[in-house]
């Protein structure tokens, strides 16, 4: 392991164990935990006496070389003399941003590599961050936090190998409000999706596909019961055919055909809605935009969330739940209370 990376682990150890005031650390208990996690982590050989006085003087100095860390010893005890203190509060150090470099430098080999997405927006936005290097308290740029993927990944590996054993599983559910359901569900497909994963899959009680947000899976066991295999449906091609994540309501993708205004001309064409979209100019007011997807809820919801940006040309059903849902919601604005 390359030094700089060595020592900047060293002080993400340090600043943890001088963070928990529930335990004195002398010099020996510090390079012990350091030790440990190192060994843990890399497989290194504990730590000298000398490294970790040295980490501490580092760490006591100014950005762009430290961190600037109150740390003081009292007895023979290290602490912060400043109780809220941490290095993951302030600014990148210089160690920091040569981690986060090697980091980049690495990601870049591996940027034509299609099956690991989009790794080139994962690159930039590292990039972006090493270039502004914010602080704590910067209220002048803020980057888009992902808790929600976070919550999904635990749960990622034993999918996986499920998908790939074909084993079914029995997921517990846990809603937002705390509902618990459970249910087989004999796994396909796992998808990403705008931050969260999901898991594609034929429920074993009524052999209907569905797709589960990982994120709110509670618990999983694998059962010991005959697998289904996918009948007429490729996951990936599933997939390709439709608009967002949720369940499609056909096997073919069809021909839908939208009237759209101008403004929602200029960001379809920065942003599709789908890989099939086909855009026809009209004129300066506005175009036709047609998609060859299978209509689900995930395009109901674009398409009214744009209001009268937007119109349903064809197909004559998907227009009709279009108006049935526009005009329950004009209803609703009419009564005196909707519950």
């Amino acid at each position: 392991m390359p030094a700089h990376k060595s020592k900047n682990f060293r002080y993400r150890i340090i600043d943890e164990c001088l963070q928990n005031r529930s335990k004195q650390w002398s010099l020996e208990d510090l390079i012990k935990e350091v030790s440990k996690q190192l060994t843990h982590e890399f497989g290194v050989q504990k730590v000298s006496k000398r490294s970790i006085q040295y980490d501490i003087a580092l760490m006591r100095e100014k950005p762009p070389i430290g961190y600037k860390a109150p740390i003081v010893c009292i007895n023979g005890y290290y602490t912060y003399s400043d109780e809220n203190f941490s290095i993951t509060q302030k600014k990148l150090s210089k160690p920091d941003i040569d981690n986060l470099t090697e980091v980049v430098n690495t990601l870049k080999q591996y940027k034509k590599y299609t099956h690991l997405g989009d790794i080139h927006k994962i690159i930039e936005k590292i990039e972006a961050i090493i270039a502004i290097n914010p602080g704590p308290d910067t209220y002048t740029v803020s980057f888009e936090t992902t808790q929600r993927l976070i919550k999904g990944i635990s749960w990622l590996q034993q999918i996986f190998n499920a998908v790939e054993k074909k084993e079914v599983l029995e997921l517990t559910i846990k809603e937002i409000n705390d509902d618990i359901s459970q249910f087989l569900i004999h796994p396909y497909f796992i998808k990403e999706y705008e931050s969260e994963w999901y898991l594609f899959g034929l429920l074993d009680d009524n052999k209907k596909y569905t797709v589960i947000p990982v994120q709110k899976i509670a618990a999983i066991s694998p059962q010991i019961t005959t697998f289904i295999e996918a009948e007429n449906t490729n996951p990936q091609e599933y997939f390709d055919s439709i608009v967002g994540i949720s369940p499609a309501e056909g096997a073919k993708p069809s021909k839908i055909t939208l009237k759209i205004n101008k403004i929602l001309k200029e960001e379809f064409l920065i942003t599709p809605l789908h890989h099939s979209q086909e855009i026809t100019d009209l004129s300066e007011e506005g175009a036709l935009l047609t998609l060859h997807v299978i209509p689900n809820d995930d395009l109901r919801k674009i398409i009214l969330e744009h209001g009268a940006q937007i119109k349903v040309e064809s197909p004559d059903k998907l227009r009709k739940q279009i108006l049935q849902e526009l005009k329950q919601a004009h209803d609703a604005y009419y009564t005196l209370s909707l519950f």
